[in-house]
């Protein structure tokens, strides 16, 4: 199965992760990048207007790969809205995918972002996997959007999910061909 990676990170959070994945599966990367530059302030109005950004164009079609893996923060419960607009792009030619996200974390968010995922691409994630900033910070900056958004996520973090990232490897290495 050839498999593609792809990925949206604002605080290179998930870029870390995304990194990683490449090295443990081998298979291509695809970087998401906005034509006009991201703030804080723009991330709230595309959260209160439900808009979509526009992306630079990128050099490959979902429509040539089986798997894609797809990897973007979480912006107030919901798919961070530059993935989102490579979603919508790209439904069409998307057969499977799987959702991981290095984010600030939320009980019961799992299942609102394979509802969110579903709606937009009309089937279902083959998998969808959540590693909490949240997890990382120490027990009275837990729960605190100003500390899980402004965590900055290093290679050595990612011990700490191992065996979530070890499950969602082996879940896809079967089917990965770069």
């Amino acid at each position: 199965m050839k498999t593609i990676i792809v990925y949206y990170s604002h605080t290179n959070n998930n870029k870390v992760l995304a990194g990683e994945l490449m090295k443990r599966l081998g298979c291509t990367v695809l970087r998401l990048e906005e034509r006009k530059r991201r703030t804080g302030f723009t991330i709230l109005l595309d959260l209160a207007l439900n808009r979509l950004p526009v992306l630079k164009t990128y050099p490959h079609s979902m429509r040539d790969f089986d798997l894609v893996i797809l990897l973007a923060p979480v912006w107030a419960g919901k798919v961070a809205a530059p993935m989102k607009s490579f979603l919508e792009q790209e439904k069409y030619n998307i057969q499977k995918y799987s959702f991981i996200t290095l984010c600030g974390g939320a009980p019961g968010q799992n299942i609102k972002l394979k509802r969110e995922l579903t709606k937009i691409l009309h089937k279902e994630p083959f998998h969808v996997t959540e590693l909490w900033v949240n997890d990382l910070l120490p027990e009275e900056r837990r729960n605190t959007i100003k500390y899980t958004s402004g965590y900055r996520v290093i290679p050595p973090d990612l011990e700490f999910f191992e065996a979530k990232i070890e499950q969602f490897v082996n879940e896809h290495s079967e089917t990965v061909v770069a």
